[in-house]
């Protein structure tokens, strides 16, 4: 059952000429707003929307292990500080170690997501490990990119 809001909204209702995302409705509770400053603002907090979706996919942060009051509080800052190194770890070093995946249904992806981002932390972190471990002898250097290879299809 649907219920009326308790106060009053300002709805904007938006279809693609073309292609696009179809017919779409944007709401504000500030009566004053254009349709413009309606959209605008979606369009400003898409980007904090993205973050949300990829903290609590990737970063664990829907789901902590900590459940008293204090460690619940610590996840979201720790959360949103990891996933901003990241980011800036990858826009300042890690774009030029990043290389897209080679797939057949998605072949015009240019730009990384967050995903690949944490993706490519961990393979070179993990290469950075085993190059550590000092391998030798014949068959050494198979065997590193044998886990690098494992580490880059499973993140």
């Amino acid at each position: 059952m649907y219920a009326a809001p308790e106060r009053p909204l300002r709805v904007v209702a938006t279809e693609a000429v073309q292609g696009g995302r179809g017919q779409e409705a944007f709401y504000s509770t500030c009566l004053d707003a254009t349709a413009e400053q309606v959209i605008g603002w979606y369009a400003m907090r898409w980007s904090i929307e993205v973050l949300n979706h990829d903290s609590k996919q990737h970063l664990g942060f829907e789901e902590p292990q900590g459940w008293t009051r204090r460690s619940v509080e610590r996840t979201a800052p720790l959360a949103m500080l990891l996933y901003s190194l990241i980011v800036l770890w990858f826009a300042r070093e890690g774009h030029r170690r990043w290389h897209p995946l080679v797939c057949p249904w998605y072949t015009s992806k240019t730009d990384p997501s967050f995903a690949d981002m944490l993706g490519t932390l961990r393979r070179l972190s993990v290469r950075q490990q085993v190059l550590t471990l000092a391998l030798a002898g014949p068959g050494s250097r198979q065997i590193q990119q044998l886990l690098e290879n494992a580490v880059a299809l499973a993140t």
